[in-house]
């Protein structure tokens, strides 16, 4: 197909965003692969909470176009890679959109790069029609899974499958996840208890509720209507629960995960807060309880691999409402409102 010079792309003005809905469909120019690049005509785009922080400038944002779950075709390929193996192919764009693969972190885990480059931070995002991307970075979309169910697979679902990993529950284990009825948490709902995992739901409304407890959570509180951390320890004979994956973004809700953690619990932190403020841990009770905290963003191209294997085989499945590019600035705000169940996908043009 003719690839234009042009394109649309949702874009912050020059000045800067302050507010979400400054956010503009303007017209820009499709970018020409170099080598080792491949051009993708994305078809749609996930939306994450880290987006608004991003667009807000509560998180450092360096480009114009947010955005990093895109899934599209490669439609152009650069110097140096075999046309045949990458024209037509499906691939997504994740948040970790190239690492430098050689430094002493990369051997270890190349998702915590110290040189790494992230998109919709600090090169333009998916939303917009058309994105140059590494391939050695690119993710490959099995046939037969769906672009709009694969687009939040590539943050929201990975960060939830390395984040169960992280949080080393195991089966029979309890694991809280808070914001369990959003688009993160209602996907690790679904792994962990495919892992036999057990998931105690905490976010708040009879809507999240029966989302969470028809995906799998053993049980949910609600937050607005209940102490979770006395809820927690009831659940769990007042030992209290062996992880929690916090993907809000409050001081409250870190205070809560640390107090509902037994001895050699394991604390991980997904929600990015708008507002820094320290986890209210003291040396005292790390070394007393045994605790382990740990932040998760991304994961390895091995665990996205196995999830997608998941979600082909049925196993997890990504709850979708889906807008067009152009309602975007709603999206966002109903975003910031917290008024979004499951995941937002945008169709891209």
């Amino acid at each position: 197909m003719a690839i234009p010079s042009t394109q649309i792309a949702a874009v912050i003005p020059a000045s800067g965003g302050k507010d979400v809905s400054d956010v503009q469909i303007s017209s820009t120019h499709v970018p020409h692969p170099g080598d080792g690049e491949v051009l993708i005509k994305l078809e749609f785009s996930g939306v994450c909470h880290s987006d608004v922080h991003s667009i807000r400038g509560d998180t450092p944002m360096k480009t114009n176009v947010a955005g990093h779950e895109g899934v599209g075709r490669v439609v152009s390929v650069g110097g140096g890679l075999e046309e045949k193996k990458w024209m037509g192919q499906m691939v997504g764009i994740r948040w970790l959109y190239s690492s430098c693969l050689e430094c002493e972190i990369c051997e270890i885990n190349h998702t915590a790069c110290p040189y790494q480059r992230n998109a919709g931070a600090n090169v333009p995002g998916t939303f917009q029609q058309y994105l140059v991307s590494p391939a050695i970075h690119a993710t490959k979309i099995p046939v037969g899974l769906s672009p709009d169910l694969a687009a939040p697979l590539l943050c929201a679902g990975i960060a939830m499958y390395s984040s169960i990993k992280k949080s080393k529950a195991r089966p029979g284990d309890w694991l809280v996840i808070i914001g369990a009825g959003g688009g993160l948490g209602h996907m690790g709902i679904q792994i962990a208890a495919k892992k036999g995992i057990k998931v105690l739901a905490i976010d708040t409304g009879n809507k999240k509720k029966e989302l969470c407890l028809s995906l799998g959570a053993t049980t949910f509180l609600d937050f607005r209507e209940v102490d979770i951390v006395e809820g927690a320890k009831t659940a769990t004979s007042g030992l209290g629960v062996h992880a929690v994956i916090c993907t809000a973004n409050g001081e409250k809700a870190y205070e809560q995960s640390m107090n509902m953690l037994r001895p050699l619990g394991t604390l991980v932190c997904v929600g990015i807060p708008h507002i820094p403020f320290r986890l209210p841990a003291t040396p005292f009770e790390m070394i007393v309880k045994g605790l382990t905290i740990v932040g998760n963003s991304a994961g390895t191209d091995q665990e996205m691999d196995e999830l997608l294997a998941m979600a082909l085989a049925g196993d997890v499945q990504a709850h979708i409402e889906v807008f067009d590019l152009q309602d975007i600035v709603d999206v966002l705000q109903r975003l910031e409102r917290s008024e979004i169940e499951g995941r937002v996908v945008l169709r891209i043009p």
